[in-house]
């Protein structure tokens, strides 16, 4: 039987007769990795920054959720966190919005705007978010 995922498509487990979850990329430690992964971006979720309202920053993670891969929201969760708190309105010196990018096209930019600049340039810079966040825990910036 297949199971996806809430409204993630790209998220689709194999669950044998014994229960046994399988992916077709990523064998059981895999799927214990993602399970780990879902657990704590929900936990990352309810104790979200405080500076941020409730409704605003729901939003903005759940269209964010929307574009990426739960592995993906993950690191970008954690770097949207570090880098503004999710408010995206968000500026320290000529850094602006969400993960803090050097354009003044941020300043401007609506949260969906954002969320997309965002991820698209992670994508070109560093080829995944995850690999973005890679960069950031090691030199503090991405």
């Amino acid at each position: 039987m297949w199971l996806s995922c809430g409204n993630r498509p790209r998220f689709t487990l194999l669950v044998d007769n014994a229960y046994t979850m399988h992916s077709a990329r990523q064998g059981p430690i895999g799927i214990a990795r993602r399970w780990v992964v879902h657990l704590l971006a929900g936990l990352c979720l309810l104790l979200s920054s405080p500076g941020a309202s409730a409704v605003d920053l729901k939003t903005i993670q759940s269209y964010a959720g929307h574009l990426l891969t739960p592995l993906e929201f993950s690191a970008a969760l954690t770097l949207w966190t570090k880098e503004s708190g999710w408010r995206v309105n968000a500026r320290n010196g000529s850094h602006y919005g969400l993960c803090q990018g050097r354009s003044k096209y941020m300043a401007t930019a609506n949260y969906r705007q954002q969320v997309r600049w965002c991820i698209s340039y992670a994508y070109n810079r560093y080829g995944s978010m995850a690999l973005a966040l890679k960069h950031w825990r090691r030199y503090g910036w991405h």
